[in-house]
């Protein structure tokens, strides 16, 4: 973790990924099948979306709205506080630290700096698939695998080039990436940070109209 912090000062973590993954071992008949569920399972990870100050107290309204309505789902609270915000000690107003410190996955802040700011690891994914689609065997040859490097390469600079000329990326990006900028610049208005974290939930897909 200090390599990377040493090495790329800006980098964040994804935390939906995992979060994501942990709901879908244990809940996925419920998570697919009923909607209000789904986002209560998902709460954890929109605390990126939240100010480093307030994460702490938005995270015990989550605790609460679990515990009262959704209490199976508590293995998913617990997971998230153990990998992302440290074990709370017995007596303490101490944390045991956790796996992936509060600074490595929150972006509220970035977001007000950078509307564009990557939120999630697509961009990396997106090229994994498109070389994989190039290397379409477990186990290239060294020919097949410098072959489908200089090809996904073309493509990569193809999109460089565009950027260097102003050409940014579609419409549809750039309005979904304003949207979540003025939930974060409206943030202090919500009542409740449970209430601004179900806007966040709708921003991502989990809409319950």
């Amino acid at each position: 973790m200090n390599s990377f912090r040493d090495i790329l000062p800006g980098w964040k973590v994804a935390n939906c990924q995992s979060v994501q993954k942990n709901i879908s071992k244990k809940f996925k008949v419920g998570y697919f099948k009923d909607k209000i569920f789904a986002r209560a399972a998902r709460l954890v990870a929109f605390l990126a979306f939240v100010p480093v100050a307030d994460v702490e107290e938005a995270f015990f309204e989550i605790t609460f709205y679990i515990q009262s309505n959704y209490p199976e789902l508590m293995v998913v609270v617990n997971y998230f506080e153990k990998t992302y915000l440290g074990s709370a000690i017995v007596d303490s107003e101490v944390r045991v630290p956790p796996t992936y410190p509060l600074e490595f996955w929150n972006h509220f802040a970035s977001i007000l700096q950078d509307p564009e700011f990557p939120r999630t690891s697509n961009m990396v994914e997106g090229f994994h698939r498109g070389f994989k689609t190039r290397v379409n065997r477990p186990k290239p040859s060294v020919q097949e695998y410098f072959r489908a490097i200089k090809e996904q390469q073309v493509v990569t600079d193809y999109h460089l080039d565009r950027l260097a000329v102003g050409k940014t990326p579609s419409k549809k990006k750039r309005i979904s990436s304003s949207i979540l900028y003025d939930l974060c610049s409206f943030y202090t208005t919500y009542p409740t940070k449970i209430e601004y974290l179900f806007a966040v939930a709708k921003y991502f897909g989990n809409n319950i109209e």
